[in-house]
């Protein structure tokens, strides 16, 4: 007969284990299902931010042109493979159809709003379940090597100074005075103090825990092969290892959403953007806080005694065999803002698929056609950040509970 729960979560990364998390704080019982370890995903070696100030949704004017002359470069910061794919063409036209001002202005305020509240429950969980993940709130740096970076990094923070940031712009000078393991000789940069950190991978095992001592059953290793809702109140999960079923089902399985929801008959317009990291032993001399080469879209971030350069996207499907040439790439690109760090120790290189919405929003949401069924997905570069809401929003939204926040731009629909 299989076991039974009155949730099932499908999906073992940060967003499923949250989600876990507070159905169970909500007196749920819950079953998780993951098909490899939970926190393997693109949980497991992302850039570790948690960064309010990343406000800016991935599609916004001159994306597209830059794309364009990035197309030829195996290791931009932005690379489109081309391929005979229907679903990518769809989804490019989306895609360019809000690089618009306007449409970055309707967003901003959706990501804003989610990733302050986020954070504000990263630090009750801290406190509440005594997690242990290098979180700090040091905030995020921002770096420009040239005149134009720095001028177009100016424009960004006054745009999110008209909804409510407080961005600091410093000189060449002030950038070292901030953090001193920057090389000499930057033009300048931006100081984005409401930001925090952590390694997302220790942050998904200790929530993982945490679910477990309130009686969450997770259970690895178990591919799901189908998913049979039976009427609008019920819904069965066919994995590998048997079947799972409960009267509700978080679908939180990131990129490969779209093929598991094909037997739900709802399309999701999504496409995988391959991020890379490479985490080292942390040198002696080494940022304490995260710095950002904007130019280069790489992320160097503290994590205890390891140090992590991440960052690029990659279109290139569902497709996890890693470049070469961009891992050196993220390397290459943190190094050239820092001040010389010394023979890199310990190189452990990863890449991971980021869900991408054509408009840069998440999708949280129930199913139209089966109500007990919601979805979890499309969180881009900020399903570390918004991990926590976006569980609390899915275990209100299955409980039947008034969501925390308005999540009206998050629907389905809007597709």
């Amino acid at each position: 007969m299989g076991e039974k729960a009155d949730v099932v979560v499908v999906g073992g990364g940060v967003i499923g284990v949250c989600s876990a998390y507070y159905l169970a704080k909500l007196g749920r019982s819950v079953i998780l299902v993951e098909g490899d370890e939970v926190g393997k995903g693109c949980s497991y070696a992302n850039a570790g931010l948690i960064t309010p100030s990343h406000a800016m949704p991935i599609p916004a004017p001159g994306v597209i042109k830059q794309a364009c002359k990035w197309m030829l470069h195996e290791d931009s910061p932005l690379l489109f493979r081309p391929r005979l794919d229907w679903g990518l063409v769809s989804w490019l036209i989306r895609f360019a159809g809000h690089c618009r001002e306007k449409a970055v202005n309707r967003s901003i305020p959706v990501l804003r709003d989610l990733s302050r509240a986020s954070l504000g429950l990263f630090e009750e969980l801290v406190s509440a379940e005594g997690l242990s993940f290098e979180f700090e709130r040091r905030g995020l740096l921002s770096v420009y090597p040239t005149e134009q970076g720095f001028e177009k990094g100016k424009r960004e923070a006054s745009l999110l100074t008209r909804h409510g940031f407080q961005p600091q712009i410093l000189d060449g000078k002030q950038v070292r005075e901030l953090e001193p393991s920057v090389r000499d000789g930057l033009v300048g940069g931006v100081y984005y103090q409401e930001d925090a950190h952590g390694d997302c991978h220790r942050f998904v095992a200790g929530m993982s825990a945490a679910s477990q001592k309130l009686g969450v059953m997770i259970r690895t290793h178990t591919r799901v092969t189908r998913i049979v809702p039976q009427g609008a109140s019920h819904v069965s999960l066919l994995t590998e290892n048997g079947e799972y079923s409960g009267r509700a089902l978080v679908l939180a399985t990131g990129s490969w959403t779209p093929q598991l929801a094909k037997d739900l008959r709802v399309n999701i317009p999504l496409q995988p953007g391959k991020g890379y990291s490479v985490t080292v032993d942390r040198p002696p001399v080494s940022p304490t806080i995260p710095v950002m080469n904007a130019g280069r879209k790489v992320i160097i971030t503290p994590l205890g005694n390891r140090l992590r350069f991440a960052g690029t996207m990659e279109f290139a499907g569902l497709d996890l065999t890693p470049s070469e040439t961009r891992s050196h790439a993220v390397v290459r690109g943190g190094l050239e803002v820092m001040a010389p760090l010394g023979s890199l120790q310990n190189l452990e290189r990863w890449c991971g698929l980021r869900p991408c919405t054509p408009d840069g929003l998440p999708v949280i949401d129930r199913i139209p056609r089966y109500p007990q069924i919601c979805i979890s997905t499309g969180h881009a570069m900020l399903g570390y950040t918004l991990g926590p809401i976006t569980g609390k929003l899915v275990a209100e939204m299955i409980a039947g509970r008034p969501p925390s926040m308005d999540i009206n731009a998050l629907r389905i629909g809007r597709f």
